[in-house]
């Protein structure tokens, strides 16, 4: 400062420039400082994780081999029953059929006649049991009179039209729908693009009208019992379409090539060998179709016709009809001939399927075990709830 004659003090003006470069200085250790601070934070906070995740990771293993310990001893406990004739304990010798998929082996074991233990309790509707993803409808198995589609969801809006279909009518029970979502996004992370829904659930009143379209169509050739049989064969009566069940539908490419069809695309050919991981089958097997490797299943489908049409039937479902060479309807008679059945993946357990006879009753009480960690229950549409448990 200074000093005037007046000696009057007047104080110095302090440069601007160099608080700025002051407050600037300030302002960036403190920055610096809280990013050393958020960094140690984080790192702490990272290992942290890292540990109870090992820790996690390393429960889970050893639970599940105490699981799968304690379930190999449950089935050889089960292994023994009383014979009726003696009352003395015999060796009950059960079935199990094994098959190679991809890297994995499947094995599927019957179980016997005995019901899951340690099992607490679920309710459940028949109109519920009816969207479990299992109904059979076919020609000889009509759709039930209580059947209803309210619950069905539009496929194009429902996903943002990530999922391109022919139009918005194309609509498919919710199961359904996330099965086939999961399946395309796969498939699109692989590069396998250009997947359109043609069609899903078909209404009685849709199904009539293309019946009787057909009919008209052929009555110049055929005429009486000769005309409805042969209507039959090429378009379902109606109630009996696969379409019909709300879990069913058709593929194609766009824009489509007319030198290829879906099948035999490389998009056809991934969902065919992958779907069933989704839970998602090819339903109407013919000779040499979807390709020669498949068996013809036309003789139990009462399908012949060359059909790029897949049906949403459940995880657990679908991975043991793989593994069994199975349509449909020759899965669900399985069922009714072996009702307790275990899936191991690789040794591991991985489904659990048990069959139950229905009756009249307006719900059921159906049995979980515990350790499963989620189920499926589905009315079979041949008189029977079939319950599926993951683990």
């Amino acid at each position: 400062m200074r000093v005037n004659a007046n000696r009057k003090v007047h104080q110095m003006k302090r440069d601007p420039f160099k608080t700025l470069v002051k407050i600037v200085a300030a302002l960036l250790v403190f920055v610096l400082v809280g990013i050393g601070v958020f960094y140690l934070c984080s790192k702490a906070v990272e290992n942290d994780f890292i540990q109870k995740r090992n820790a996690t990771v390393q429960k889970n293993e050893e639970d599940e081999i105490a699981f799968n310990a304690k379930m190999n001893e449950m089935r050889a406990s089960s292994s023994n029953f009383f014979d009726d004739g003696t009352s003395e304990e015999t060796a009950q010798e059960l079935q199990y059929w094994e098959n190679t998929i991809g890297d994995s082996q499947w094995r599927v074991e019957d179980e016997g006649k005995g019901a899951p233990e340690n099992t607490s309790t679920i309710v459940a509707s028949r109109s519920e049991l009816m969207l479990g993803g299992l109904m059979l409808v076919n020609a000889w198995h009509p759709l039930p009179a209580e059947f209803s589609d309210e619950a069905l969801v539009p496929v194009g809006s429902t996903s943002g039209y990530k999922v391109p279909v022919n139009d918005n009518s194309v609509k498919l029970f919710r199961p359904a729908y996330d099965a086939l979502f999961a399946a395309l996004e796969e498939a699109g992370g692989l590069g396998l693009q250009n997947y359109l829904v043609q069609e899903g659930y078909r209404s009685n009143e849709r199904q009539m009208e293309l019946f009787n379209d057909k009919m008209a169509e052929l009555q110049d050739k055929y005429s009486g019992d000769i005309l409805m049989e042969q209507t039959k064969k090429r378009v379902n009566e109606p109630g009996t379409s696969e379409y019909q069940t709300g879990f069913s539908f058709n593929l194609r490419l766009y824009p489509n090539p007319d030198s290829i069809d879906f099948v035999e695309s490389e998009q056809g050919k991934w969902l065919v060998d992958n779907g069933w991981k989704y839970g998602i089958i090819f339903r109407f097997p013919t000779r040499d179709f979807p390709n020669a490797s498949w068996e013809d299943k036309s003789h139990k489908t009462g399908v012949s016709v060359e059909l790029n049409l897949f049906r949403y039937v459940g995880e657990a479902h679908a991975a043991t009809m793989r593994t069994l060479g199975y349509c449909l309807e020759e899965y669900i008679e399985f069922l009714m001939e072996h009702p307790h059945v275990s899936v191991y993946e690789n040794g591991a357990l991985k489904y659990e399927i048990y069959r139950i006879p229905m009756t009249a009753e307006p719900s059921f009480s159906l049995p979980v075990p515990n350790p499963a960690r989620n189920y499926q229950a589905s009315f079979d549409n041949m008189g029977g709830i079939v319950m599926a448990y993951s683990y």
